[in-house]
């Protein structure tokens, strides 16, 4: 294009003689103006040619942009399928459990209900356990003779002075006669257990005609004269029976003095319920 106006130029400067001033100086501006028009045009272009490279840089950008979108789309769908399976599984898994945990109270609460049961009929019958051995042992009252409640347990204590003479480990007349009152109230009840415990004071024991040596020996042999004595002759189940000796180790007063030594030799019977039923219940 640049050409073609040198050349118009060039053959206007060569008929510049040939026509008049005034279509000299009008084919003058025509060519000025083409000139500037290319000029314009040329500019444009070059601009064009600029924007049209940023055009597909751009392009580019956005395909490459497109392709990651894409991908991460792609990858989010599969983690999102993922996390769908996952979530389910769990949401399964929760309602299982909370199906076991509904059936694990349900019978926890039925397990609750029947050992209250249990233990409320066994301290029932601890306490009509009791009421009997007070009633039977109402005239050995004033003769050192204690029944009460402690722990779900019957505890008869009897004072050393109504079953043995000093020294010695054989039942009194009197102490037999307490002893046989007593079996006849816990064979009412066969399902309880016995443990006898005899206890001394402080006094160590010393005797050279005897043929226990110290207070381990006669505590726990006048626990077993107890015990032989509620079998044999009080028909108690033998099975029922646990007989020990406490010696002097478990006073009832520590005190030092005549009344309390006299209150620390005793027999303890000990009457508990049986708790086979109870430590089933637990176990299971």
């Amino acid at each position: 294009m640049r050409i073609k106006f040198i050349v118009l130029f060039s053959l206007l400067l060569l008929l510049g003689s040939c026509v008049s001033q005034k279509k000299y100086n009008d084919m003058y501006a025509l060519w000025v103006y083409a000139d500037g028009q290319y000029q314009l045009q040329k500019q444009r272009t070059s601009v064009n040619d600029k924007n049209w490279k940023l055009l597909l840089i751009e392009i580019e950008r956005l395909r490459k942009d497109s392709g990651f979108i894409d991908s991460s789309y792609h990858s989010f769908m599969n983690f999102a399928e993922a996390e769908k399976s996952k979530l389910k599984e769990n949401i399964s898994s929760l309602n299982i459990q909370l199906t076991t945990s509904s059936t694990r109270l349900k019978l926890s609460a039925e397990k609750i209900a029947e050992l209250e049961a249990l233990l409320y009929r066994k301290d029932s019958i601890m306490k009509v356990t009791r009421d009997r051995l007070t009633a039977a042992l109402v005239g050995f009252k004033d003769k050192g003779v204690n029944v009460h409640v402690v722990g779900g347990k019957v505890y008869i204590s009897l004072d050393e002075r109504l079953l043995f003479k000093s020294g010695q480990i054989d039942v009194n007349p009197d102490g037999k006669i307490a002893l046989l009152q007593i079996g006849k109230v816990l064979n009412i009840d066969t399902t309880t257990n016995l443990t006898v415990e005899g206890h001394t004071d402080d006094i160590p024991f010393k005797s050279k005609t005897k043929p226990y040596k110290d207070n381990w020996d006669i505590s726990v042999l006048r626990a077993t004269s107890v015990v032989r004595l509620l079998q044999l002759q009080g028909f108690v189940s033998p099975k029922r029976f646990i007989a020990s000796g406490r010696a002097e180790y478990f006073p009832l007063d520590p005190a030092k003095t005549p009344e309390a030594r006299k209150k620390n030799r005793r027999i303890e019977i000990i009457v508990t319920p049986d708790l086979d039923e109870i430590a089933r219940l637990l176990n299971n």
